[in-house]
């Protein structure tokens, strides 16, 4: 019913509008074209800001933001993974973080090829926005995990 009627009033403040601008008396048409000037400016402001996002989540999985900070932990975790002693449940954690690792890495050089392949395809573009984010928030989530094993690591070798 809500919906009804906010459908209904857009239809009708669509239909005013448009009725001013073009049979209205010049100030109806002045206020209109003010109308449809804000409504194009607020769409471009949305339009920038999105595209803003993009870029930041592009910038971070070209620069490689996350990289360093899980080879650094895998690293480490491999050391840890040499002291410990034995077929640990720790170990084990620490060799599928190592394969989830290593599928990030094939995932990243696919969206990079994909990325390049794309070029200015929009359609593609939004999709390969879409993995890259979901990506990055992979790489965030191995990063953490990462760091709670690479505790457990050192906790278990004192």
């Amino acid at each position: 019913m809500i919906k009804s009627i906010i459908k209904v009033g857009l239809m009708l403040a669509v239909g005013i509008i448009g009725y001013n601008f073009f049979l209205g008396t010049p100030e109806e048409k002045a206020s209109s074209r003010e109308t449809i000037g804000a409504v194009a400016n607020a769409t471009k402001a949305a339009g920038k800001a999105v595209g803003g996002v993009f870029k930041g989540e592009y910038k971070k999985f070209r620069d490689g933001k996350y990289d360093n900070a899980i080879e650094k932990i895998g690293g480490a975790l491999d050391k840890g993974k040499e002291k410990l002693k034995g077929g640990t449940e720790l170990l084990g954690k620490i060799d599928d973080w190592t394969d989830r690792q290593s599928e990030w890495r094939k995932t990243k050089r696919a969206l990079k090829q994909q990325l390049k392949d794309a070029g200015d395809d929009a359609n593609a573009s939004e999709e390969i926005q879409k993995a890259i984010k979901k990506h990055n928030e992979e790489a965030e989530q191995l990063e953490a995990e990462g760091k709670k094993l690479q505790k457990a690591a050192e906790d278990a070798e004192e």
